[in-house]
């Protein structure tokens, strides 16, 4: 970690083990539903290009999803306060369940980056939730967060199991490469990806 860090909060034992057991439970019976992950461009676009972001997503969380939001809306507060984000009142949720399998990676990026029209990204908030196998059968897949501004400084988080990450939306980042010897879909390194939009203006 670098003098210059990256705004960001660390939340260990965020859900439970219990909690981090159900959901990989819900993500190996689902193995079959989930798909190559996308990424938006410069140009909003969404778009499948493994040399960019290699990763499987599932949109579909069913009954956990409604827990999960309420589990972050219990801390929202404290997130807002800590990153100064400014109150986001009626905050509106994407939610994600991502696997990085051996190899797996995600290059640089923001996820609310500058818009061509001028008007700030609805995306307020990045929170990333980690679960896996226990005991851990991958190495790597660190989270990567760049100070502002671009390359002043970086901190490097690793993805443990029951560990939320939260950070603004605008700061860059990137998911080391991951490796899992055994390159089965079980042993590789799971998260909920979340973001917190704020109401859209103009």
């Amino acid at each position: 970690m670098s003098a210059a860090s990256p705004a960001l909060v660390v939340i260990d034992g965020f859900l439970g083990e219990a909690r981090a057991r159900e959901l990989l439970e819900w993500a190996l019976a689902r193995q079959d539903e989930f798909c190559a992950s996308r990424f938006y461009t410069s140009k909003r676009d969404a778009r499948v290009d493994t040399s960019v972001r290699d990763s499987l997503h599932l949109l579909d969380l069913g009954p956990l999803r409604a827990a999960f939001s309420a589990s972050v809306d219990a801390i929202l507060e404290r997130l807002t306060r800590e990153l100064a984000t400014g109150p986001l009142p009626q905050a509106k949720k994407e939610i994600e369940m991502v696997c990085y399998g051996d190899g797996g990676f995600f290059k640089r990026h923001a996820d609310a980056p500058p818009r061509p029209d001028g008007h700030d990204s609805v995306r307020a908030l990045t929170l990333v939730y980690y679960f896996h196998a226990l005991p851990k059968r991958f190495e790597g897949g660190e989270l990567r967060l760049h100070a502002p501004p671009q390359g002043a400084g970086c901190s490097d988080i690793e993805p443990l199991c029951d560990r939320l990450v939260a950070f603004p939306s605008a700061l860059f980042h990137e998911v080391l490469p991951t490796r899992c010897a055994s390159a089965r879909f079980a042993d590789g390194r799971f998260s909920i990806n979340c973001w917190i939009r704020r109401p859209r203006v103009g």
